[in-house]
């Protein structure tokens, strides 16, 4: 939870870069952002970063998930294995259509590593070739498939599509997502968090977190 806070408002501001740059390059956000703050389930406090430079998206920048939720997880879920709690950071980027959700899925493809570091696999996918993965969350199998540019500073680590035509929306109500989980690597530097590139988190001993 220190790390998570730590790392909190400036991945979300990361992700706020991402989301009013989408069309541009990797890395180098454009547009204005307003912010409004808004109120959810459980007293927790959301803020809307809305972006004027492409409209029909805005960010909510989520709080840092609560301890008793987390351990609820561990127990449920991971069977008090700590190693498999994730998402502390999140956040929600609203899209008015699918138009909007497959043009910031392409741009985050464009700012990410697919997969899971070492571990390999043989297939290869094209940067014009969209994510589409079933609504079950998958672990995404490796690493090389998608390093052609020097930006990218996330490593997408698992999809779960609840817009794919196999799910079934009567489990939630007739709600659908994507929900993306993201690696990141960081050092501080002067007394700052610095998000790396993921080519060089080995090479700076970067602390990871997902």
């Amino acid at each position: 939870f220190d790390e998570a806070a730590m790392v909190n408002e400036p991945f979300l501001d990361l992700i706020a870069s991402l989301v009013a740059g989408i069309g541009n390059t990797p890395g180098h956000g454009g547009g204005r952002r307003r912010r409004r703050s808004v109120t959810r389930a459980g007293s927790e406090e959301w803020s809307t970063a809305d972006t004027s430079a492409k409209a029909g998206l805005a960010l909510v920048r989520g709080p840092i998930k609560r301890p008793a939720r987390a351990l609820q997880k561990l127990v449920r879920l991971y069977g008090r294995d700590v190693a498999m709690l994730t998402d502390l950071v999140r956040c929600t980027v609203v899209a008015e259509d699918l138009e909007k959700v497959e043009a910031l899925m392409t741009t985050l493809d464009a700012w990410s590593v697919v997969g899971l570091a070492g571990v390999a696999r043989t297939e290869s996918r094209s940067d014009e070739e969209p994510l589409n993965h079933s609504h079950e969350e998958q672990n995404l199998e490796l690493v090389e498939l998608n390093q052609g540019s020097d930006a990218r500073r996330l490593r997408i680590t698992a999809i779960k599509n609840r817009f794919d035509e196999t799910y079934d929306d009567s489990e939630s109500g007739g709600y659908r997502d994507l929900s993306v989980s993201v690696e990141v690597g960081w050092v501080m530097r002067e007394g700052l968090v610095s998000f790396e590139r993921v080519r060089d988190w080995e090479a700076l001993e970067c602390q990871r977190h997902i």
